[in-house]
């Protein structure tokens, strides 16, 4: 259980800042400790149940801020085991829908990254080759733990995007990647 001790108080106007679909990725996956400004979350975090619960606070909280500026960026996972004779290795497979426009932080996968995009188009800039475009019906492969940035190449429309990610077990999805 949670200690009064470890409660904070709530921070809305941290969390509009932030916006809210880096928020859910950052508690779903599990990287909410790399982000100084949601620091205060991690008491929370560290208690299985919690994690949840927290999520769902959050989601609840965030709709009730409003919303302009913010997107509809949604990710849907979709399956998520363990890979029994790969030691250790787990697949996830998630659906992004992306608002024009968006770039992620710089960032790594523990895993490996297959990439197949359902509607737009993607850039992605991996460290150490040239930047490459992935458009609707094409597929691409990113390497394990390389600094990568992606993003939707319109301005005014939506991409669509599914990732399978092969991993250690355990382990984010994505793990930031400051320069």
């Amino acid at each position: 259980m949670i200690s009064l001790v470890e409660c904070v108080p709530f921070q809305p106007l941290v969390l509009a800042q932030i916006g809210w679909f880096k928020i859910m990725y950052y508690v779903i996956f599990g990287t909410i400790r790399n982000v100084p400004e949601l620091s205060w979350m991690e008491g929370y975090m560290k208690y299985g149940p919690y994690k949840l619960m927290t999520a769902i606070a959050t989601t609840a909280t965030l709709a009730l801020l409003p919303t302009a500026g913010y997107g509809e960026t949604t990710i849907t996972p979709m399956l998520k085991t363990t890979l029994e004779d790969l030691n250790g290795a787990e697949a996830n497979v998630l659906i992004f829908d992306v608002d024009p426009g968006f770039v992620t932080d710089r960032h790594t996968h523990p895993g490996h990254v297959f990439i197949y995009v359902l509607e737009g188009a993607l850039q992605l800039d991996i460290e150490g080759q040239e930047s490459s475009t992935v458009s609707a019906g094409e597929a691409a492969y990113e390497l394990a733990n390389v600094p990568m940035i992606g993003r939707n190449l319109s301005a005014t429309e939506r991409a669509k995007f599914v990732v399978f990610q092969v991993g250690p077990a355990g382990e984010p999805i994505m793990v930031p990647a400051p320069e």
